[in-house]
């Protein structure tokens, strides 16, 4: 591997090769190094430098004058990696060198420090690494961790064009980022099902899958790069997390204990008697177990909110239950109600815009009312697999929030009702607060 130009970061101070791409971008805190502006920089500490004058009588030395001198700040250092993280390191640097199979697993618990190893890894890859996630959540929060320019997947590999009716259509684009990539890095892999890994696949390029076990299985249709053991496992808490309240309850949940009352910084474990209809509005996103109680929280916070309608209106939050890959719509995303289409033959027309992804457009979905009144399982499949699948997305379970992650979360409690998965309903929950945590027990 060439190792290229030494640079520093403008940003972080950190000191690392440049490996001869362009742009330049800082392996640690993933800040693009403006050249330019180290250009002026030098030219302008060169114009400024005292010229040398002519040599003149000496004159008598003045006596020393003490001066208080503020200490320089220490340098920022390279990453310390644990034993466990330089290993990992040096199994993913073999399989890039090696040539071995397409796809690598690296799996780990909340904490261990998959993100940070991965855009270390990308930094030394040759040609250009691209980050993807799922779902649109997922993308912004890996890019919140400093992996730029993150996307979902299907932005990755498919393009979208209109049909006749404005509306979007994705169609796998082999000449899209993918095909120019070096590596692809794929967080939250569980949710991955077989149509969109084999569609991965299909450019052959080398990809880098990250996981979590101790999560709940996959939401059906998912899990096509977890169906084999993983070929570096994590375990060990990195330092800079052990302090996160959510990363230290997550880890008891593990471990088999119990959750005690109280506060956890800005987390903090509740009775359903302190919870109060401003925190549910206040929050990012309400989080439940079971599909009744999740109807049971929709209404009551669409109630809140002024809509007392059955059926959706302008600028309802829904949730998307089934892929539709042509319409790029994803199962467990989020969208807005932008405007209403009425009603035709049991089926309630909407324009709706995704939450996560905004700027791919409005999208025309045509719903039976069925699932807005929680009569959707009663559907036969013949009528059922003409509709598209949404339903009000205020209060998600548990299994729909996979693959994405919120600041400002509220769980309510419902892990007993999951037997021998309630740690892993619990863990799985807890991690998809990234900031703030509320427990509702």
């Amino acid at each position: 591997m060439k190792l290229g130009t030494k640079r520093q970061c403008q940003a972080c101070g950190a000191k690392f090769y440049d490996l001869g791409k362009r742009p330049i971008v800082c392996s640690r805190c993933g800040a693009e190094v403006d050249i330019a502006r180290l250009k002026q920089a030098k030219a302008k500490a060169a114009s400024d430098a005292p010229k040398p004058k002519p040599k003149a009588a000496p004159e008598p030395e003045p006596k020393p004058v003490a001066k208080a001198v503020a200490p320089a700040p220490p340098p920022r250092s390279a990453p310390k990696w644990s034993p466990e993280q330089a290993r990992a390191l040096d199994r993913v640097g073999q399989w890039l060198r090696g040539g071995g199979p397409q796809v690598f697993r690296l799996f780990g618990y909340a904490g261990v420090g998959k993100t940070t190893l991965a855009r270390h890894i990308a930094a030394g890859a040759r040609g250009d690494a691209l980050f993807a996630a799922f779902t649109g959540k997922a993308a912004l929060v890996l890019r919140s961790k400093g992996c730029v320019g993150a996307s979902t997947i299907h932005s990755l590999i498919y393009y979208a064009s209109e049909s006749a009716d404005g509306a979007p259509n994705f169609t796998l684009n082999r000449d899209g980022p993918a095909s120019r990539a070096g590596l692809i890095v794929i967080d939250e892999c569980s949710m991955v099902d077989e149509d969109l890994g084999r569609d991965l696949l299909s450019f052959g390029k080398p990809i880098l899958v990250l996981g979590d076990p101790a999560q709940l299985p996959p939401i059906k249709g998912g899990g096509y790069f977890t169906e084999a053991e993983p070929d570096v496992m994590l375990t060990e808490i990195h330092r800079q997390a052990e302090n996160n309240p959510i990363i230290r309850l997550a880890r008891t949940v593990r471990d088999g204990g119990e959750i005690a009352w109280g506060d956890y910084g800005e987390t903090r474990v509740i009775g359903r008697d302190e919870i109060n209809a401003e925190m549910v509005l206040k929050a990012d996103q309400v989080l439940v177990g079971l599909n009744r109680t999740r109807r049971m929280y929709n209404q009551r916070i669409r109630t809140l909110l002024g809509r007392s309608e059955i059926l959706p209106v302008a600028g309802d939050k829904l949730v998307c239950l089934r892929n539709d890959r042509e319409k790029g719509l994803i199962n467990g995303g989020l969208w807005r109600v932008e405007e209403l289409g009425g009603v035709k033959k049991d089926y309630v027309r909407l324009r709706v815009r995704s939450e996560e992804e905004p700027e791919l457009g409005v999208v025309k979905v045509a719903v039976l009312k069925a699932f807005f009144q929680g009569a959707e399982a009663d559907l036969p499949w013949n009528i059922r697999r003409d509709s598209d699948e949404f339903d009000y997305g205020y209060a998600l379970t548990v299994h729909k929030a996979q693959g994405s992650q919120w600041d400002d979360v509220i769980l309510f409690d419902e892990s007993r009702s999951f037997r021998e998965h309630r740690a892993r309903w619990l863990y799985t929950g807890v991690t998809r607060a990234a900031k703030r945590l509320t427990i509702v027990k």
